[in-house]
Order: C-alpha cells, then sequence, then structure tokens
C-alpha cells in the first residue's frame, strides 16, 4: 500500500447513520451539522487507531456526553497515553481549532487533521499536530489556524502514540463523585458558572468514571422528559375528545414529519459557516457541487503577525 492510500479512511454507510443518530438528538438544524460532523470525524479516528493496532474504548470519551457536544466543538478520543481531537476540514489551506480548548483548559495533547472528500466518501489523513505547534497570530474571533506544513506526518503518528507516557485518567472517590453530582445538575440545567464549568470540563477530560457518571444522568433525564411528555400528550388528548368528540373530520391528513436525516447531505457549500448554515443543507447533492468548498468570509478576518489579541493556554 503506497503512502497516498494508506492515509485514506473510508466512510461507510454505518458511520453516517451512527453520526445522525447522534445528531437527530438536537434540534437546530446547524448544531446538527457540526455535531454530526465531529461525530463522523471521532468515529474514523477510531476505526482508524483500530486498524493500527491500538486498544480503544469509543465510548470512552467526552464527546459522549450530549451536553459537551452542544456547547462545545470537540470530537475527541482518550487513550491511555494520549488525549486526541479530531479537526475535520475541507480545505487543507484552513486547519481551525476553537479558541474554547484553550480558554476552557480542555487541550488534547495532539490534533488529527482529516481531510473530507468532496463526495463524502472518505477523509484523508493530513497528520497530526500538538497544540504548541499553534500559532496564536493566525486568528479570527473563534479560531486558531494552523497550515499544513506545520502537521507531523501520519507515517510518525505510531512512534509518538507508543513513547506517550502522559496520564489521560484521574481516579475519584465516590465522595468526589457525589460532589460534582451538583455541577452536572447545573450544567444540565444551563445553571452552572464560568469557573464551575471549566473546573467541571477539566475533570470530565480525566475522570471516566464522571464522565459514565454524567451520561447517566443524562440518559434518566431523556427517560423523564419522554414519560412527562407522554402523560401530557395523552392528558390533551382526553381532554380533546371530552370538549369537541365529534370534530375530526374523515380523511384528515396527519402533519408532515420532519426528516432529521436530510442534513447529512451537504453540498454546494462555498464557506465553511455556509457548511454550518441550515439554510443550505436542502435539496443538497453533494460537496462536489463546489469547486471552491471554503474559501470563506470566516477566514477574510484572520490576523496577521501584528495581532495583538492573546489567548493563552490556562
Amino acid at each position: 500500500m503506497n503512502q497516498e492510500q494508506s492515509t485514506l479512511i473510508y466512510i461507510e454507510e454505518k458511520d453516517k447513520q451512527e453520526a445522525s443518530a447522534v445528531a437527530r438528538f438536537f434540534a437546530d438544524k446547524d448544531l446538527q451539522n457540526r455535531i454530526y460532523t465531529n461525530v463522523l470525524g471521532a468515529e474514523l479516528a477510531c476505526k482508524y487507531l483500530t486498524s493500527e493496532g491500538f486498544a480503544i474504548s469509543p465510548v470512552d470519551n467526552m464527546h459522549n456526553i450530549k451536553k459537551v457536544l452542544e456547547e462545545l466543538d470537540l470530537a475527541d478520543i482518550i487513550l491511555p497515553g494520549t488525549h486526541i481531537d479530531v479537526r475535520m476540514v475541507f480545505d487543507e489551506k484552513y486547519i481551525f481549532i476553537p479558541k474554547s480548548h484553550f480558554d476552557l483548559n480542555i487541550l488534547p495533547d495532539i490534533y488529527f487533521v482529516f481531510q473530507l472528500a468532496e463526495d463524502i466518501s472518505y477523509v484523508k489523513f493530513l497528520g497530526f499536530f500538538e497544540p504548541s505547534a499553534i500559532d496564536k497570530n493566525k486568528q479570527n474571533k473563534d479560531y486558531y489556524f494552523i497550515t499544513k506544513d506545520k502537521l507531523t506526518p501520519v507515517d510518525k503518528l505510531g512512534s509518538f502514540l507508543d513513547a506517550s507516557v502522559k496520564s489521560t485518567k484521574t481516579d475519584l472517590t465516590e465522595q468526589d463523585l457525589l460532589n460534582f453530582e451538583e455541577s452536572i445538575i447545573d450544567f444540565i440545567d444551563n445553571d452552572i458558572t464560568d469557573l464551575d464549568k471549566k473546573i467541571l470540563l477539566k475533570v470530565l477530560s480525566k475522570s471516566p468514571e464522571l464522565r459514565n457518571k454524567f451520561i447517566e444522568f443524562e440518559n434518566f433525564e431523556l427517560i423523564s422528559h419522554h414519560a412527562a411528555t407522554e402523560y401530557e400528550l395523552e392528558d390533551d388528548e382526553e381532554q380533546k375528545n371530552e370538549d369537541e368528540p365529534d370534530t375530526v373530520s374523515a380523511g384528515e391528513e396527519e402533519p408532515a414529519v420532519i426528516d432529521f436525516d436530510e442534513f447529512e447531505e451537504f453540498g454546494g457549500f462555498k464557506t465553511y459557516d455556509e457548511f454550518y448554515s441550515s439554510e443550505n443543507t436542502q435539496n443538497s447533492e453533494n460537496l462536489s457541487q463546489t469547486e471552491d468548498v471554503i474559501s470563506s468570509e470566516m477566514y477574510n478576518d484572520i490576523d496577521g503577525e501584528d495581532s495583538t489579541e492573546e489567548h493563552d493556554q490556562n
């Protein structure tokens, strides 16, 4: 297998379906698109690492927490010695890293960079880099940017991961877990302070036990919500039948069902922002409809060497 072929990771239908299943939990179309892309990138990275002989636990990552996915642009994979985040890009000239990773102190050890093919059939693994390689002078409001020449080649990844001895796990006591329950609930309810959120996210990135507890809370809340909704619908229907027993017309059409999978069919996007814009996800075929997938206003405001804005790592 030549070097070019070895960096291609093919996207199967089940990969798309799994990413879609996660994204459809969210009502906002733009959010669905971003989450779909992040989850797909993380799944493909897991597939690549498995093929290279690295033992991974696909469920043991922060992006399995729906509230984290909603709040943060991340696609993480946590190995025993290395914390990875995946950046899915659409043009190798524009590799972007969220500033929130710095601001919230949740930087991974390395970033993978995947370039999505125009027909969405595969990604090309362009390379990886450590956060220290980022030139903070290249930035806009929300992102830092790194050039392809700063990436470490894919063939160096195995030796890097084998040599990594950083700890990605912190053991918490039962009392520690209990102490974080209030922060989890506050985070889910959007009632958490910035400092408590920062602390919670940092510990989540280190503790599989706390990540599992967060997922348990989310599942409980989801079940409770469904139960309450079904009860309200049944109660409303009973009340309607009592008040208007004969108002249903024969042949009345049911309301249309929204197809939450339609956002998968990306296409015709000329900019990164348009890729995430719900207005452009309808009636699209695929990314090959445009020659310039990303040349964006997002990138037009990248600051140059004279930028004075600093976002230092905490």
